[in-house]
């Protein structure tokens, strides 16, 4: 085999791990979505956003394997792959990896938690010292409405005798 044979047949071999790998990503980007359930902007821009995950590697394999030279079966051969992946490995693969990111999931949902405990841990000693602050502030602010009390009863009283004087005018 020439050099020109053995590069077309490695492009073609990469080509169709790179389908596989997409459709791959595709099945996981397709469980993600059935359990998040976005809305229909969401769910266009993250279509758009996967698309554009899923053509960074395509380009660069081109880019290094051909030197960006784009030909007729290394397009053929990108759905080949997905298509391979889509009907032999994805019934198969689609339940475990549904298993794995409710398993994933629930990882970060515990480290979430002891996240949340750790700062609840740590900031415990100083709950006190709020509480206490709180109070302080609040029984200030209560005896500085009492002091404030006779002043604001002058003042309605006067108030009300300066406008009593006015309608007599």
């Amino acid at each position: 085999m020439t050099g020109t044979v053995a590069q077309d047949f490695l492009l073609i071999l990469t080509v169709v791990g790179l389908g596989l790998g997409i459709g791959l990503l595709f099945d996981c980007y397709r469980l993600l979505r059935r359990r998040i359930k976005p809305g229909y902007f969401s769910t266009q821009l993250s279509d758009l956003l996967f698309w554009l995950i899923c053509a960074g590697p395509v380009f660069y394999v081109f880019f290094c394997m051909t030197g960006g030279e784009v030909r007729f079966f290394t397009l053929l051969f990108l759905p080949i792959g997905m298509a391979f992946y889509f009907k032999f490995a994805s019934p198969y693969l689609r339940e475990p990896l549904y298993y794995c990111f409710i398993q994933i999931g629930s990882a970060f949902r515990f480290l979430k938690r002891v996240l949340i405990f750790c700062i609840q841990a740590l900031l415990y000693p100083f709950r006190l010292t709020v509480w206490a602050v709180n109070i302080a502030l609040q029984f200030l602010c209560g005896l500085f409405r009492l002091l404030l009390l006779p002043f604001r009863y002058t003042w309605r009283v006067a108030w009300r005798c300066f406008r009593e004087w006015r309608r007599k005018d």
